[in-house]
């Protein structure tokens, strides 16, 4: 009898712990705290907000005023982390804010005049590249925060992401892909892919390419319509892996409008629609599926937390959602008050 009485209390308490305590979601995995720095326009400046998630509760209402002692005047249209930097695009005012990713105060500030810099990728600790828009990559010398050269490339570059020692970049207007060598600063290849090229990303292990997006005439220009897609291109053996349509459950290829790509530190990359969200197998050169049955304003990775963070605008603000960059899997989900402009993802 007190074998089984013993038993049973075993059973209980087993059943017990599979059911678990209500203060369990305090520690639940799959809803990671972390920091999203959003610039938001406030007139003829860009308040930089920094929020907790995924609750959306406001942790500053501008830490650059805070930091630095005076607002960010003009727009940002980007901001990039490097390291331990922020790197905040400014196109109209032809400069890139670098702050310090942790306190927000200013380390330098770059100029790119005449250019316009409206991307801008990280190819090793020492050197960056901008591109302008205007047949231009400006390399900026990370140890002196300056633009030191210029290399011309296609007509109107305005994507770009480096891949080891190579540099991709997305000439809108040739429909070209240029490769640039990152210890020459030599263009090296000149890719043609899908007509209008407007994204890029690099796919990383086991992948090893590139994934541009193609927007296809007809959606920023007048010409005949062509297919939105997808090409996979390995810059090691200089070879398109495979291309891909974009279609949607709404939409076919000819009528979708891309709107970026985003890859983490998996071989799933993240494609951003007008009414999807797509995911897409870099090692396989494969599409995966919908995740999102409506579209993204833009997107970043969260490499301190290792999320894919997407956000769109509506009625009632700014929608922010967090996935697992392997899984698609949602990571939670807020609306802010406020019209994000661009965004990043911090500890």
């Amino acid at each position: 009898m007190r074998y089984r009485l013993i038993s049973w209390l075993g059973i209980i308490a087993l059943a017990m712990a599979s059911i678990g305590c209500p203060s369990d979601d305090l520690i639940n995995p799959t809803m990671p705290r972390w920091r999203l720095l959003a610039a938001v326009p406030d007139g003829s400046h860009t308040r930089l907000v920094l929020y907790s998630m995924p609750d959306g509760a406001v942790v500053n209402d501008d830490v650059y005023a805070q930091a630095n002692g005076n607002v960010l005047d003009g727009e940002a249209v980007r901001i990039e982390q490097f390291r331990s930097m922020l790197f905040v695009l400014q196109p109209n005012q032809q400069r890139i804010e670098v702050l310090d990713a942790t306190t927000f105060r200013r380390i330098a500030r770059i100029s790119t005049a005449p250019h316009a810099a409206v991307a801008i990728c990280f190819a090793n600790g020492t050197t960056a590249y901008t591109a302008h828009g205007d047949s231009t990559i400006g390399v900026v010398d990370l140890t002196v925060f300056q633009m030191v050269r210029t290399i011309v490339t296609g007509s109107a570059p305005v994507a770009l992401a480096a891949m080891g020692n190579q540099v991709a970049v997305c000439n809108r207007g040739s429909g070209t892909v240029s490769i640039i060598d990152s210890r020459t600063n030599a263009v090296t290849r000149t890719v043609s892919v899908a007509p209008v090229p407007a994204f890029v990303c690099a796919a990383s292990d086991p992948a090893t390419s590139f994934c541009i997006l193609s927007i296809g005439h007809g959606k920023l220009d007048s010409l005949p319509r062509t297919p939105a897609m997808l090409t996979f291109y390995d810059p090691f053996a200089d070879r398109v892996l495979a291309q891909v349509e974009l279609s949607q459950a709404t939409a076919d290829a000819v009528t979708t409008l891309p709107r970026g790509v985003i890859a983490g530190t998996a071989a799933t990359v993240f494609i951003l629609l007008d009414s999807e969200v797509q995911l897409a197998d870099a090692a396989g050169q494969r599409m995966l599926g919908a995740i999102l049955f409506n579209g993204a304003d833009g997107g970043t990775y969260n490499f301190a937390r290792e999320l894919v963070v997407l956000w769109w605008g509506g009625d009632s603000g700014t929608t922010v959602v967090a996935f697992d960059p392997s899984s698609g899997a949602e990571r939670g989900r807020t609306t802010l008050p406020v019209t994000v402009r661009a965004a990043a993802g911090l500890y």
